[in-house]
């Protein structure tokens, strides 16, 4: 069920161009859905922050130049990640390539996939996003 929760901002924040910009039809949904991703990062953390042994899942997306693709495998066929699909794009714009890998697994061995990447010699970004958790819902 829900209910309605009215609050006020300052006059400073723009909060209709906010919406506008993310796309968003109406400030109910737009409001619903920050706070839920606010709560969601309050409640479990970042990554960093997750016992090793927590089990989660979400995105992992690689920025990296052609050079650091041949290491790539090694994180697909890891034993302590279950990688449900990835793909590769060529960014031709700048020059770089971005993978992305739909993973799950304890966050101990994520936080290391991505603490080894950041390492790895042509890699210049990598972003871990969990999935949020519902008790029920698609899939």
């Amino acid at each position: 069920m829900a209910r309605v929760v009215s609050f006020s901002v300052d006059d400073d924040l723009d909060l209709g161009a906010l919406v506008d910009r993310a796309g968003y039809r109406n400030r109910s949904r737009f409001l619903r859905d920050a706070a839920q991703h606010y709560a969601d990062a309050i409640e479990r953390g970042d990554l960093a922050s997750l016992p090793d042994d927590t089990d989660v899942e979400g995105t992992l997306v690689i920025y990296h130049q052609h050079t650091a693709e041949r290491r790539l495998p090694d994180l697909r066929h890891s034993d302590g990640i279950d990688l449900r699909s990835s793909t590769h794009a060529c960014m031709t714009g700048s020059h770089t390539c971005v993978d992305t890998m739909h993973i799950a697994g304890h966050a101990g061995q994520i936080q290391e996939a991505v603490a080894g990447l950041r390492r790895l010699e042509g890699v210049d970004r990598v972003i871990f996003v969990a999935a949020p958790t519902r008790s029920s819902g698609c899939c």
